[in-house]
């Protein structure tokens, strides 16, 4: 369980650094590709919210993994301890 938790914390800092710092280094920036030749801020922005969305499917792969293991180690056979 505790791989979990470390994988849990690493995903949930990941997906908060690339928040912040879209916040911080592109704040008014939508990553919209709506021009011709993007700016830099553009792909930046990109580039941030698809580190922010990885994170944030990294916390749901590893909460789910984690309730599977869990439910599937109780068993309604198994006595409990």
């Amino acid at each position: 369980m505790r791989a979990y938790l470390r994988l849990l914390l690493l995903f949930a800092l990941t997906a908060g650094a690339a928040y912040l710092a879209s916040r911080l280094l592109v704040p008014n920036a939508v990553p919209v590709a709506d021009s011709e030749q993007p700016q830099w801020y553009l792909q930046l922005a990109f580039v941030l919210r698809s580190i922010e969305l990885i994170g944030l499917g990294g916390i749901v792969l590893v909460l789910v993994a984690g309730l599977a293991a869990w439910f599937g180690g109780r068993s309604p056979t198994k006595p409990v301890r």
